[in-house]
């Protein structure tokens, strides 16, 4: 009995040793990878790059170049325009302009919180509304008359 006991314990010591080196094998060539100055150029452009992606003033200016675009954006870049124009009325005017339509817009493209979102929820809403009124109406009606 003992030893059948020792024999697994020596069989399961020997694939755990067996596991324990070829793990040592995969970070060794691990690590050789990791000495190459060209993989660690392209490990590192790729985090900067990563990084850059998640920067917000990047992810609008890609947004708007691919087109969705913020009403906060609209209203940031008409705001710095406007700024550069000549004559107190116009700056005043464009920059106006470049708010409302930064309203109208919305600030997250696919989300509804733009004016013209909000308008057409709103009467999206009475609509349903007043077809809910109507048929409960023609219910109460119905029932009367029966």
């Amino acid at each position: 009995m003992e030893h059948t006991s020792l024999n697994a314990y020596r069989t399961a010591k020997w694939q755990i040793r067996r596991e324990r080196d070829r793990y040592a094998d995969s970070i060794a060539q691990r690590w050789e990878i990791l000495k190459d100055p060209d993989t660690r150029g392209i490990l590192l452009r790729d985090a900067v790059g990563d990084l850059v992606r998640n920067w917000g003033p990047y992810k609008k200016v890609h947004d708007m170049f691919h087109g969705r675009v913020s009403g906060s954006a609209v209203s940031s870049i008409g705001s710095a325009v406007s700024s550069m124009l000549p004559g107190f009325k116009k700056r005043m005017i464009f920059g106006g302009l470049s708010m409302l339509l930064g309203k109208v817009i919305g600030d997250e493209p696919g989300k509804h919180n733009g004016l013209l979102s909000s308008i057409s929820l709103g009467l999206g809403s009475m609509a349903k509304f007043l077809r809910d009124r109507k048929e409960k109406r023609a219910e109460a009606a119905a029932e009367v008359d029966a």
